[in-house]
């Protein structure tokens, strides 16, 4: 069997909507590949004098709704086809949450962490020179996403308005404040995230305090999931970074963890100094040492992957002992597994819906740069709901309706949606 990849995973739970909605050859066809995908060497020269040059790529999936939208990422393994299906699930879901935008992505094969301040502005400068005529507030919206930032971001907007002479706060989203970026950018995917746990909770009516939630990742998203879902009263009893975790079936004060954290650079840092760790406290304060797989598998209601793609695969899908799985993170749970989860009666939150927080206030940030207008934090807040609760309720109408997981009714809405806005367009017939 052809070993896959994230852009055939992809097309695997596409398929599976396109065959439910039947489509006509026609319409399936517009589905089948990205838009446009433009690859450029970046060339930089190294503080040494040394020129180096980095692949570099913007994948634009689909403009149907509006102007394309995805974040670029500065990782070693960014390569074209995880940036071709992370800009496909973008369409997706801008179409789930009903906002005007399509979907895109970028990704420079780097590692940031070995460039110079002065190299990193260089090569974001050098990646906007090199797209200019693809991107715009009205054609293509970057965002941050793995390793980039507001610095980062406003490089970028600075060096857009230089190449074309503009002034364009709408050009690019997750800039600082003080360079036109919005309020509750910050913790947008986790907030959006945790209004769709409230409201799940509620519909099922469970007490959030009987509820026991394990979160793989405590970086911006999970870190941020784990102070509002244990300031709302439910139980942590898990969480981890990309140097293991910490698992206390009692509970975990998400504050302390991070307090840790920043002091020592790891979830384990109260107890574990690299791998020698401190059992004796460890034992008076009931935590256990975890890994990042068997953190996946211990007893919980809800299992937030906040990290990596591809944690829940069909060896250990099995082995998954949670009731909802909550999608923080782009991918986390293979094809393979999601049926395996489906056979167990798993409730899988898909990422198209549960992390679309972020994209959404980034339109509220696109929005506000294109008018002038600065939103309050509590507008942003009113308004995020508003648009993931919608969501949420359009998703489960077309689950319950055509009896479907949540993941395929939501591919189903987000694709009905861009068809609707292709027909509109007259790219297939109405």
């Amino acid at each position: 069997m052809a070993s896959s990849t994230p852009y055939t995973r992809f097309q695997t739970t596409l398929e599976k909507a396109l065959v439910h909605l039947k489509l006509s050859s026609e319409e399936r066809a517009l589905f089948a590949h990205p838009r446009y995908t433009h690859k450029k060497d970046l060339t930089i020269t190294r503080d040494n004098g040394a020129k180096v040059a980095f692949p570099a790529f913007r994948v634009q999936y689909s403009d149907a709704r509006g102007p394309y939208k995805g974040g670029i990422r500065y990782h070693p393994l960014a390569d074209e086809e995880e940036v071709k299906a992370l800009a496909a699930l973008m369409a997706i879901k801008t179409a789930v949450v009903g906002i005007p935008f399509g979907g895109a992505k970028g990704g420079i094969q780097v590692n940031p962490k070995d460039l110079s301040a002065k190299e990193l502005q260089e090569l974001s400068r050098a990646y906007v020179r090199a797209f200019l005529e693809h991107l715009g507030p009205d054609i293509d919206v970057p965002a941050p996403d793995v390793n980039t930032n507001p610095a980062i971001m406003a490089w970028m907007r600075d060096e857009f308005e230089k190449q074309t002479k503009s002034y364009s706060p709408a050009f690019i989203t997750g800039k600082p404040m003080s360079f036109g970026g919005s309020l509750g950018r910050d913790t947008a995917t986790a907030r959006g995230g945790f209004f769709l746990i409230q409201e799940l909770v509620d519909r099922a009516a469970l007490d959030p305090s009987e509820l026991k939630v394990v979160i793989q990742g405590f970086g911006n998203a999970g870190a941020t999931m784990a102070h509002f879902l244990h300031n709302a009263g439910f139980t942590i009893v898990a969480l981890s970074d990309s140097q293991g975790g910490i698992y206390a079936p009692e509970g975990i004060d998400p504050v302390r963890v991070e307090k840790y954290k920043r002091k020592t650079g790891a979830v384990t840092g109260e107890y574990c100094e690299g791998s020698v760790c401190d059992i004796q406290r460890m034992k008076m304060d009931g935590v256990q040492q975890v890994t990042n797989e068997q953190i996946l598998e211990l007893p919980c209601d809800i299992l937030i992957p906040a990290a990596l793609d591809n944690v829940i695969a069909e060896e250990n899908a099995g082995r998954i002992q949670a009731r909802i799985v909550f999608e923080l993170a782009n991918g986390p749970t293979t094809p393979e597994a999601d049926i395996l989860l489906e056979k167990k009666g798993v409730t899988v939150v898909p990422d198209v819906l549960a992390n679309a927080g972020g994209v959404t206030v980034s339109y509220f940030e696109w929005v506000q740069g294109r008018s002038g207008e600065q939103w309050t934090a509590e507008r942003v807040d009113s308004e995020l709901k508003r648009v993931m609760l919608d969501a949420y309720r359009a998703v489960r109408r077309e689950s319950h309706r055509q009896s479907l997981t949540l993941r395929d009714a939501a591919f189903s809405v987000g694709i009905r949606r861009m068809l609707d806005a292709m027909r509109a367009r007259g790219w297939v017939n109405a």
